[in-house]
């Protein structure tokens, strides 16, 4: 006999899960529901379909027309038929079957494409919060940007203000010097005037040192031994681009003219410029010159002059002859007398060539003794000048010079023919170029 029940059982189930009424483990979900596709529906249906005809073979409706006749029929194919109903099961299985797995792959779908939705809807929300955490860190890098420029601002304005207060600092430092300058001066002048002290020519101390008696002698040993008057001029012509750094239009002051090849540069420059000397030989050579050259003792003229007046003192070849005591008169007088960012330049013969400083500087017999560079850099600083440079000038041209190979050609042979060399053929005289400090707000130009 056929087993219609467990044929009719399948058919029953299949036909329910068509209609989504299967209460099995593996029922579709509702996202299988939502996304079954056509092709299961319609294999669905033809399952349905077969399900009205699984007794095929086996049995007759009772429903049937004609059922007797058809069921003596069937009856009678029963030989033949005997295995229609394993046939029926089978292929009901299979395709069952195959319409599950497709059910199962069509779930599996649905879930994916879930999980594709769900991912999108990730990286979707993943890029909008990278491009708000893109915005916040724009806006961090810009507000650090800000707050670099603020901070580069604030440096710049704390270097300003350190610059204006350390020109403040050394105004005030200058002034204290100045007073200081001044009221040695004043001291100066009240000893000198005390019963018992200096007669009144005693109060020109440059006239006193200076004046030998020998004026045209030494006019005569200045032509002789400071070379010709172009020879000079093209020497001390290179001041007047350090000249050209001192603001204002007040007079140079020359101390110690001597022949006027100073103050003709300065002329040709169109500087203003004036020459005081004690010699009257060398007063009436300038003035025959047209330059104006006054006799008169520098280091009164210079008490006397309104303080802060003059754009630039120089002295070239005179401080050797001074005493400590009158150098320092001097330059505390140049102080006083300087404007602001003044200039003061003092040339001598250079001590460091012992050509120089042991033979030649004594060729004049006015010299007092020589005066290193380094002591003068020194002395400026200490009397109140803000800044000094010390410069050496004039060096020999056409001296044999020692080589290292003269020594056996070793590096520490190359260092003394070098130091050999400077103390035998170095330059010849060395300036020392002082500035008085200039006002707060105005940066003082290097020496």
């Amino acid at each position: 006999m056929i087993d219609s029940s467990e044929v009719l059982h399948f058919m029953e189930r299949a036909a329910a899960r068509t209609r989504g009424e299967d209460d099995a483990d593996d029922a579709p979900d509702d996202a299988y529901l939502a996304t079954r596709s056509e092709g299961v529906l319609w294999a669905r249906d033809r399952l349905h379909d077969a399900l009205q005809h699984v007794h095929a073979g086996g049995e007759v409706p009772k429903e049937a027309r004609l059922r007797p006749i058809k069921k003596a029929i069937v009856t009678a194919m029963r030989p033949v038929t005997s295995h229609q109903a394993d046939f029926n099961r089978s292929a009901l299985g299979a395709i069952d079957g195959v319409v599950a797995e497709a059910e199962r792959l069509a779930v599996d779908m649905a879930r994916q494409e879930q999980a594709s939705i769900r991912l999108q809807a990730a990286v979707a929300t993943t890029d909008l919060t990278v491009d708000d955490i893109n915005d916040t860190v724009r806006r961090f890098g810009d507000e650090v940007e800000r707050m670099a420029g603020t901070v580069a601002e604030l440096r710049a304005a704390m270097d300003a203000q350190q610059v204006r207060i350390s020109q403040t600092i050394d105004r005030l430092r200058s002034d204290l010097e100045t007073v200081r300058a001044r009221q040695d001066l004043i001291f100066r002048a009240a000893r000198e005037a005390l019963p018992g002290g200096y007669d009144v020519a005693t109060l020109s101390q440059l006239t006193r040192e200076l004046s030998t008696g020998y004026e045209q002698l030494y006019e005569d040993l200045e032509d002789t031994f400071r070379g010709s008057r172009d020879h000079v001029k093209a020497l001390v012509a290179d001041y007047l681009d350090d000249l050209a750094k001192v603001p204002g239009r007040g007079p140079v002051v020359d101390i110690g003219c001597g022949r006027g090849e100073w103050l003709e540069v300065l002329r040709d420059a169109d500087v203003p410029a004036y020459g005081v000397d004690v010699n009257q030989v060398v007063v009436d050579r300038c003035t025959e010159r047209g330059l104006d050259v006054r006799n008169a003792d520098a280091l009164t003229h210079l008490r006397e002059v309104p303080e802060g007046s003059v754009r630039a003192v120089t002295s070239i070849h005179v401080v050797e002859h001074l005493s400590l005591d009158t150098l320092v008169g001097l330059i505390d007088a140049a102080l006083v007398a300087l404007q602001p960012g003044g200039l003061l330049v003092f040339e001598t013969p250079n001590p460091t060539n012992l050509g120089v400083g042991a033979a030649s500087f004594y060729l004049d017999p006015t010299h007092l003794k020589p005066l290193h560079p380094q002591f003068l850099e020194f002395l400026l600083l200490a009397r109140g000048f803000a800044q000094a440079e010390v410069r050496f000038l004039h060096a020999e041209e056409g001296k044999p010079r020692l080589q290292a190979d003269d020594l056996g050609g070793s590096e520490r042979a190359q260092g003394v023919a070098d130091h050999i060399n400077w103390a035998l053929f170095g330059p010849l005289d060395v300036a020392v170029l002082a500035r008085k400090a200039a006002p707060a707000d105005e940066p003082a130009s290097p020496a």
